[in-house]
């Protein structure tokens, strides 16, 4: 849904912040009367409410995910897209114990494990790199989620406005909008310089225009001896190093490798925090804990060369560009 005019714009914040109200007045169903009997006391409810809303445990948080897939795969089987560039953000009042469950509303990577020192690697369970909701952990109160008025992605002369849309109940407690835009043939937005995320502004939150350098892209050239073609490449033999190498290095940007298969039960990636110079080796002793291969069922090789960027008025470096080449290990 694309809110053009500023009538729906306020009909749609007014139907968010319908629905956040609903969260608090369902919460009094039965226990809001002070005739009713409740299961605990007026003073231990009042306590409670009084630590759940209290504005000092709360704070502004934000994240954004742009991300730009080199070349026609996409990893996880949607349309064969070109360059495809793709963007997701909210915008939260939270409690400061879920900020980190706000990457959850834009397909942001798990933080958890903590990725290691350079050219190491850990297990990751779970779906990584996806642009839909995925609630991983119940928030500790109300998620609000807040309209900063139209926001869109600049580079140079280019301009591509956000569709807005209500972010569904799957995270409990969280209502309001989410931001979403897309384009295919991108590659043009990697040469005008920084990209600029503008809102006009809107729920008290003051117009902005974050900055972001963009790096160079990565693109995946080799596993072992066998060159990457069209998105797919022959993998190693069992109990063989997974040798992968990468055309172009930039020394200025994080550069993280995911590789596995999507398994449910099962370990189903290693990440791996890389040193920018072209090359690096999964021991073969980490392969093996990874899901079999079969004909149906490749591995996933993902290059993934990223920075952060700051907002004004959230906290941390909440906006997060993705550059991006991944193959098909048959």
């Amino acid at each position: 849904m694309v809110v053009g005019s500023t009538s729906r714009r306020r009909r749609l914040r007014n139907s968010a912040s319908s629905l956040v109200c609903l969260v608090v007045l369902a919460s009094c169903i039965g226990g809001c009367d002070r005739n009713a009997q409740a299961p605990e006391s007026e003073a231990e409810l009042q306590a409670g409410l009084t630590e759940r809303f209290d504005p000092r445990h709360r704070a502004r948080a934000a994240a954004v995910t742009i991300r730009f897939a080199n070349g026609r795969l996409e990893p996880w089987g949607v349309a064969a897209g070109s360059d495809r560039l793709q963007i997701a953000a909210v915008f939260g009042d939270v409690d400061r114990r879920d900020i980190t469950l706000v990457g959850d509303l834009v397909g942001q990577a798990p933080r958890a494990p903590a990725l290691p020192s350079v050219d190491a690697c850990v297990r990751q369970p779970g779906l990584l790199h996806r642009f839909d909701v995925r609630p991983s952990a119940v928030p500790h109160a109300y998620v609000q989620l807040l309209d900063v008025g139209n926001l869109e992605l600049r580079a140079g002369k280019l301009h591509l406005p956000l569709r807005v849309q209500l972010v569904p109940s799957l995270l409990a407690a969280a209502r309001g909008v989410r931001y979403d835009g897309d384009q295919d043939m991108g590659r043009s937005w990697l040469a005008g310089g920084p990209l600029h995320l503008a809102a006009t502004g809107g729920d008290g939150i003051a117009a902005f225009d974050a900055v972001v350098a963009v790096p160079r892209p990565v693109r995946l050239t080799y596993v072992g001896s066998e060159p990457v073609r069209a998105g797919h490449v022959q993998g190693p033999a069992p109990g063989q190093d997974l040798l992968l190498r990468w055309g172009s290095v930039d020394g200025s940007a994080e550069l993280e490798l995911q590789v596995g298969a999507e398994v449910d039960g099962a370990l189903g990636w290693l990440r791996c925090r890389l040193r920018d110079d072209g090359a690096f080796s999964v021991p073969a002793a980490l392969i093996a804990q990874l899901p079999a291969r079969t004909p149906g069922r490749p591995w996933l090789a993902m290059l993934v060369r990223s920075r952060r960027a700051a907002i004004a008025g959230f906290e941390g470096l909440p906006l997060s560009l993705e550059l991006t080449d991944a193959a098909h290990i048959d």
